[in-house]
């Protein structure tokens, strides 16, 4: 092998092992946001996003189903960020369901592809390092007082002053 051979390698040798210890597995595959498909049946629910044991000021998003929403995997450094989607459509019942942050399987890839600095550094920093489960959900809402008052198998309870006038009218006593 002759001195511009030599010369070659060396230079891939050294590509290579920058690449392998200047970036992380996971963030070159997840890198950013992360996606979760939401959908509803009857569609057209309210879905609203809050971090985990937040206010309603950690509210990050609020779209109708079916909808996508893009969801910040990091909390802070080494740590993934949980959110509770609500699901609210008038006649049905509220729906919680929690998102939780997973680990993703490309982290651990860093033992072989990005080194110990995209496993300590890069990826925990950037929060590839999670993803959040589930991506996708399709509820289907479960009916709430409107369904009792129209299949007729249950009775609702109001205060006399939320009725309307022809509501009143319409009322049956029942002692």
């Amino acid at each position: 092998m002759g001195r511009n051979g030599l010369v070659r390698s060396a230079v891939a040798f050294g590509i290579l092992g920058a690449s392998l210890f200047a970036s992380g597995c996971a963030s070159i595959v997840n890198g950013g946001n992360r996606d979760i498909s939401i959908a509803t049946q009857p569609p057209g629910a309210t879905a609203s996003v809050r971090k985990s044991g937040g206010s309603i000021s950690d509210v990050v998003a609020v779209e109708k189903t079916p909808c996508t929403i893009s969801l910040d995997p990091k909390k802070s450094y080494f740590s993934g960020q949980s959110y509770t989607l609500r699901l609210e459509l008038p006649g049905y019942k509220v729906t919680e369901v929690e998102l939780t942050p997973k680990m993703s399987g490309w982290y651990w890839g860093n033992l072989l592809f990005g080194g110990i600095i995209g496993m300590l550094a890069v990826d925990p920093a950037t929060g590839a390092m999670w993803n959040i489960s589930p991506e996708k959900i399709d509820r289907k809402l479960t009916g709430g007082q409107a369904e009792l008052i129209k299949n007729k198998s249950g009775f609702v309870v109001v205060l006399e002053s939320e009725l309307t006038s022809a509501e009143r009218l319409a009322m049956v006593r029942v002692n």
